[in-house]
């Protein structure tokens, strides 16, 4: 076990190389030798006090089944293991120094894959990943405003499907908690002008661990005012990337009685980013494009939510998504009518089938991932949610439908603590629809069962 002593000296170090240790040596240089000493114990006492850690190991298994789907004929496309298990170290380390403060979040991430079905039938493979997946530098200009640069995870907003004024991240990490969304770089201003208002100058400045498959990233700057009341909350953000794309995310909700909260997100965008299925002068006679950004319109998402809790303890959710950049009715059938095309000129074989089969898995790579949070337009969420049972269990069951295929998926999450420093856990994400629906097209389901270790 990692003793606190063992992990002040440690994050000391890393102080002192970056600087920090330099500038406080040459300035102490100008005392005597016992003042020095003297003034090297309070600098260490005050370090040693200003830090904090989280140790956190989890180990997990789990068991998986591809869709059998024209997104991943014969899973020789997205070629997905059948069991994976996974062994990660996830340090959190906090440093507060008078008006600085310092944060990292190095990850070390062991996976072993197995294969048992498609073109990797039969295969193992072991893998090592060591990266931070979080850092941040603060400084208090006054006890009122903040500057910091950092990679983050910047989420907001009450919702649990997804969170629509966010211009940064399409994932919220509320799917499965226990795998980590990645962190972005930002440079953040944040002026504090009273008790209920917080204004934030936001600049995205790389994609940090964050995968573009698709799309470049492109360095965003956004604005942020929030107001936090006694019985509601909201939020405003207005956002301009390099690519001329202009976002306006919207969130808030309100108290309605001691167990009722009604809550509402959405955002409006111009020259947005997503792929439609459009006619093209190629052997499969279409392809998926952007829109013309000259002449797109503006559209948005919108959410409503609302959460009750019984006074027996669970809270029951509800919340229904519009997303006016889905598709409809008839680009959805384009969308899959090309995605069989694509998935049959997959195997083609043959030099004389190279640029058909290059073709082929060009567009299933797009409609794998069409640049949009959500493919159709119409959605229902329902969520139950427990915790503390007998202070050891936690529960959540959420159902999502997609109103417009009729596709569903299905949450169940179950977190047991087996005393104070572990956790047993399983997740379990089960999809129904169609081999043409949106949850039907990637996995049957997922299973995940592991433990936690928490110090």
């Amino acid at each position: 076990m990692l003793t606190k002593s063992a992990a002040v000296a440690g994050f000391v170090l890393a102080v002192c190389l970056l600087g920090l240790g330099c500038s406080i040596c040459l300035g102490a240089g100008k005392a005597d030798i016992g003042e020095k000493a003297a003034w090297h114990d309070d600098w260490y006492d005050e370090l040693a006090e200003g830090f904090d850690y989280t140790l956190r190991f989890l180990t997990y298994g789990v068991l998986q089944e591809p869709a059998g789907t024209s997104q991943n004929p014969q899973n020789a496309f997205l070629q997905i293991p059948r069991y994976f298990g996974v062994l990660a170290l996830r340090p959190d380390l906090y440093q507060n120094f008078k008006r600085l403060e310092l944060s990292v979040k190095p990850r070390m991430n062991l996976d072993w894959a197995a294969w048992e079905d498609g073109i990797r039938d039969g295969e193992t493979e072991f893998k090592d990943d060591f990266f931070i997946n979080q850092w941040l530098a603060r400084i208090s200009i006054t006890d009122t405003l903040f500057l910091s640069y950092g990679r983050e995870n910047l989420q907001w907003g009450p919702s649990f499907l997804l969170s629509p004024s966010n211009p940064f991240f399409r994932d919220n990490g509320h799917r499965n908690p226990k795998q980590e969304v990645a962190g972005m770089d930002f440079a953040r201003l944040v002026w504090l002008p009273d008790m209920a208002w917080t204004l934030s100058l936001i600049a995205n400045t790389d994609q940090g661990r964050q995968e573009f498959l698709l799309q470049d990233f492109e360095k965003s700057y956004s604005a942020k005012l929030d107001y936090a009341g006694q019985e509601g909350y909201a939020g405003l953000i207005l956002s301009h990337n390099e690519n001329d794309h202009n976002f306006v995310g919207v969130f808030g909700g309100r108290t309605v009685t001691d167990a009722f909260l009604l809550y509402g997100e959405g955002n409006l965008s111009q020259n947005f980013t997503g792929l439609y299925p459009t006619a093209a002068d190629n052997p499969l006679g279409a392809d998926m494009r952007s829109v013309d950004h000259r002449s797109s319109p503006v559209r948005g998402i919108g959410l409503l939510g609302g959460s009750y809790t019984l006074s027996s303890g669970p809270t029951l959710t509800a919340e229904y998504v519009y997303n006016g950049r889905g598709y409809n009715a008839d680009q959805a059938d384009k969308y899959y009518l090309l995605r069989k095309k694509a998935a049959n000129a997959f195997h083609s074989a043959g030099r004389s089938a190279d640029q058909i089969h290059n073709l082929s898995q060009s567009i299933l790579a797009r409609t794998m991932d069409p640049g949009l949070r959500l493919l159709r337009q119409n959605y229902l969420l329902l969520q139950y949610r427990h915790h503390d049972i007998r202070d050891v269990l936690d529960i959540t069951l959420r159902q999502t439908w997609n109103g417009d295929d009729g596709s569903g998926q299905f949450i169940g999450m179950i977190e047991y603590y087996l005393g104070d420093h572990i956790q047993l856990f399983s997740i379990l994400n089960a999809n129904s629809g169609g081999p043409d629906t949106e949850f039907g097209s990637i996995l049957d389901y997922q299973w995940m069962v592991g433990l936690e270790f928490t110090f």
